[in-house]
């Protein structure tokens, strides 16, 4: 089994585990790749997250850093990083003792054009450990939308406050992160799903949020959570088309996300309808992630996973990246779905 997109306590504020206790429970589960991809520094304090403004040093004392004492921290937490997955790679990899592949990528911010910049400057300077990189969008307009439900309100207000155009937005941005980037693995594609607040009202023609409280007989008026963002509108449809289409235009992967199960939706990143989607115009270029943060997400909700890919999405197979032993380049392979079910992985996961 594997596993493409995963953090570590050690390198992100809202981790929770370190990362040579992840490593471990990788090679405990005998994965056949486990990718280690941290962020990489967002560089404007407009994007930093509350978090990141506390530090706590080796006395375990807590100290509140400013913007520019944050940012500078992020960039020495990602040299550390680095230097850290090439340890672990050296440790693990090539040796009879151990099955597992470790390969090192990092999940980038799409959110605006300075990072899209700053993204291939920091690549390109790293490309010697930094094999690969996931394609990501933690942001619309600057805000995040993966934070707290508040950021998701503000977020969708600031896209005139209108389901739709939120959406719109949210694949645009992401169509240039793609454009600039061509990441070789989009995550979590449909990442905004996470916070829609179950009583959120929306109106189904227009995209407008309306005020909950607000009494109406109009039968346009429906339940964010009950209707379809993939396909109701038109207009975001063919967003999602063009995206997809692009990523198959250079090869890329799509990663299914099992954080999303993990959190409680009922599917992974992305849905059964962007699935489908990406089955007519990116080919079912998928691959497997936890995107762990801890030691408990190692894996987690893969048997549910598991059930999705074949019961939902009827794959016959899955890609997966390993390293070239010769050349260290990253190679892309295919899983045929019966290899898969057969694995002894999913007798090893037991009940996560």
């Amino acid at each position: 089994m594997y596993s493409h997109h995963s953090h570590s306590g050690d390198y992100v504020a809202h981790g929770l585990d370190c990362l040579d206790d992840i490593v471990a429970e990788a090679l405990i589960l005998d994965f056949k790749t486990y990718c280690l991809t941290e962020h990489m520094p967002r560089i404007t304090d407009e994007l930093l997250y509350p978090e990141e403004f506390c530090f706590t040093n080796l006395d375990k004392k807590q100290s509140i850093l400013t913007s520019d004492e944050a940012l500078i921290r992020l960039q020495a937490q990602f040299k550390k990083f680095m230097h850290h997955a090439e340890l672990v790679k050296s440790k693990y990899n090539n040796t009879n003792e151990y099955n597992t592949t470790f390969l090192i990528g990092s999940e980038i911010e799409g959110c605006d054009k300075i990072h899209i910049e700053y993204c291939k400057k920091l690549i390109s300077e790293n490309s010697n450990v930094i094999k690969f990189i996931i394609g990501s969008l933690h942001h619309v307009n600057n805000i995040p939308i993966d934070f707290d439900q508040e950021n998701w309100v503000k977020a969708v207000k600031s896209s005139k406050n209108n389901i739709k155009q939120f959406l719109i937005d949210y694949y645009n941005q992401q169509y240039e992160m793609l454009v600039h980037l061509k990441p070789l693995i989009v995550g979590h594609f449909d990442l905004y799903k996470l916070l829609i607040p179950k009583d959120l009202k929306v109106n189904i023609k227009t995209g407008d949020i309306i005020d909950k409280n607000e009494q109406s007989n109009n039968e346009n008026i429906v339940y964010l959570n009950e209707i379809d963002l993939t396909t109701t509108w038109k207009d975001v449809e063919q967003l999602i088309v063009r995206n997809l289409q692009f990523i198959h235009s250079y090869d890329g992967l799509i990663e299914i996300n099992t954080s999303a199960l993990r959190k409680d939706l009922k599917e992974p990143y992305p849905g059964k309808s962007i699935c489908k989607l990406a089955s007519e115009h990116c080919d079912n270029r998928f691959l497997l992630s936890d995107d762990a943060h801890a030691v408990s997400h190692v894996g987690v909700c893969y048997k549910k996973c598991l059930e999705f890919i074949t019961k939902e999405l009827a794959l016959e197979g899955l890609y997966y990246l390993t390293e070239d032993r010769q050349t260290h380049d990253i190679r892309i392979c295919y899983d045929k779905m019966n290899d898969i079910i057969k694995d002894p992985f999913w007798q090893r996961i037991g009940d996560k």
